[in-house]
């Protein structure tokens, strides 16, 4: 014998199936994921960075995303295509760079690498957004552990901008993680004979001497570091790694 479902049954599955039609269709549509970080040329992260995507044809065409303490961000929710995204933190010059998002697959991280805005003035004549372009790729380099080929993008980014002599601390890290213990030493040197009182520099170049082996150089490094001002995130990192040394 036929067997019919009961009214009530029926009703509900098409009731279900008519709202299932209704949704819009980009609610069907899969979405992209976008996420990387936002750091300094120091390779320091930059806490609290502001991330803007935007799309001038995508439904919705904005997202913001903030980064965290590690200078990580993700967004969620973009649909294929170009858009355009910008990272900005207060005392940095903003970047921005053109992506084109996939939504079936995972798209590359992006490496953004601010400058800080005091320096602005001296950049005058310098092609800024390439510098940005040139900063994110050797930050990519760094992330990938492609150290000789970093080091060689920021070489070309010093020659680019001369006085962007911080891309020494960069430098002086990509050559630390190599062990090359005396050329990071005479990047940080770079800095130093410029502003023998440069915090990061001297951080850096304690680092450098503590993971070499020479205890005595690194503490009266990092203690020159304290001395000159024992309330900077250097001087608490610095005071961390005196009494790691001390131990």
């Amino acid at each position: 014998m036929t067997r019919f479902p009961h009214p009530a049954l029926a009703c509900a599955a098409a009731w279900s199936f008519v709202v299932f039609l209704a949704l819009p269709a980009a609610a069907q549509q899969p979405v992209g994921r976008l996420a990387g970080t936002v750091k300094d040329i120091t390779g320091q992260a930059i806490k609290g960075a502001t991330i803007r995507a935007v799309s001038p044809v995508a439904i919705p065409n904005e997202f913001t995303a903030t980064g965290d303490q590690k200078g990580q961000w993700a967004i969620l929710g973009l649909r294929t295509g170009a858009w355009e995204v910008s990272a900005s933190a207060p005392g940095f010059e903003s970047s921005t760079i053109a992506v084109r998002v996939a939504v079936l697959q995972a798209n590359p991280a992006i490496q953004f690498v601010l400058v800080g805005a005091p320096i602005r003035g001296a950049l005058e004549g310098v092609d800024t957004k390439r510098l940005q372009t040139a900063l994110s790729t050797a930050e990519t380099m760094m992330t990938e552990e492609r150290w000789d080929d970093a080091i060689a993008e920021y070489r070309a980014i010093l020659a680019m901008a001369p006085p962007l002599d911080t891309v020494n601390l960069a430098i002086g890290r990509a050559l630390r993680m190599k062990k090359d213990y005396a050329g990071a030493a005479a990047a940080y040197g770079e800095i130093l004979k410029r502003d023998a009182r440069n915090q990061k520099a001297l951080l850096e170049l304690g680092r450098t001497q503590h993971e070499q082996g020479d205890r005595a150089a690194a503490l009266a490094t990092l203690e020159k570091l304290v001395a000159i001002d024992g309330t900077t995130d250097e001087a608490t990192e610095a005071r961390a790694l005196i009494a790691q040394i001390r131990g």
